[in-house]
């Protein structure tokens, strides 16, 4: 007998990750659109990176799943239940979770890219030399992860903070705020080992933020015209290099 199960807080932390996984390839896919409307290169990056980041999400759901394989031995007076974990199984989840910690950093790692206009060859390899030391550290200690992409976030939140400064418009607000939320929900997944039950409020941020950079995308591609002309498109304008 095989009972599978698709991860802790039965099966809640699957679905929220379904959810910022299906949003965050709706992001991608409206990027990408935004791209080929209004031409702005650093639109296909971003699509590029959601793109990433929502295939990680997807992984992160198989990492959850765990088959058990239960034997129940019945005697005359008494019933003994052997379960076990398959073997195979625990192979995919380990790989399919190092793969989602691969992809999430990556994802990250271009967005930092982008806002920080960092062309450079030797310094992009530095950053990611850096970035699989912290996935490798990771598999001992999970928070070295969080912290890495705590640590992206907070610049990216930075960036966005004052590019909004610079001009103050709807979209580039509602970006910031997006990132804002992004950030608070893997601040609390930094805590998550220590407290388990904050790992949906994580999870719930980190959805909302997607939302909110969702919206805002279409926003975005359904007045490519009214931003032209105002000399705004979109929270990545300022960020191609002149």
């Amino acid at each position: 007998m095989h009972n599978i199960s698709l991860g802790s807080f039965y099966g809640m932390d699957s679905f929220f990750d379904l959810l910022i996984g299906i949003v965050a390839l709706f992001i991608a896919h409206q990027s990408h659109k935004i791209y080929r409307l209004i031409k702005e290169r650093n639109y296909k990056f971003f699509s590029l990176a959601f793109l990433t980041i929502g295939i990680a999400f997807m992984l992160k759901i198989v990492s959850n799943i765990t088959i058990i394989h239960r034997v129940i031995i019945q005697r005359s007076n008494f019933i003994i239940t052997l379960t076990s974990e398959l073997e195979q199984m625990q192979i995919v989840n380990f790989v399919s979770f190092i793969l989602f910690k691969i992809l999430l950093l990556v994802g990250f790692l271009i967005l930092f890219l982008i806002t920080t206009k960092t062309k450079d060859k030797e310094k992009i390899f530095l950053f990611f030399y850096l970035a699989f030391l912290s996935i490798l550290f990771s598999i001992y200690f999970n928070f070295i992860f969080h912290l890495t992409i705590t640590i992206l976030l907070i610049f990216l939140c930075i960036y966005f903070h004052k590019n909004y400064e610079k001009k103050k418009t709807r979209s580039r607000h509602h970006t910031l705020i997006a990132f804002y939320f992004i950030l608070a929900g893997h601040i609390i997944d930094i805590f998550y080992s220590i407290i388990s039950s904050l790992y949906i409020l994580g999870e719930t941020l980190l959805l909302i933020g997607f939302i909110i950079l969702l919206f805002n995308h279409i926003q975005v591609k359904n007045e490519p015209k009214k931003n032209k002309a105002r000399g705004d498109s979109g929270p990545l304008r300022n960020t191609k290099k002149k």
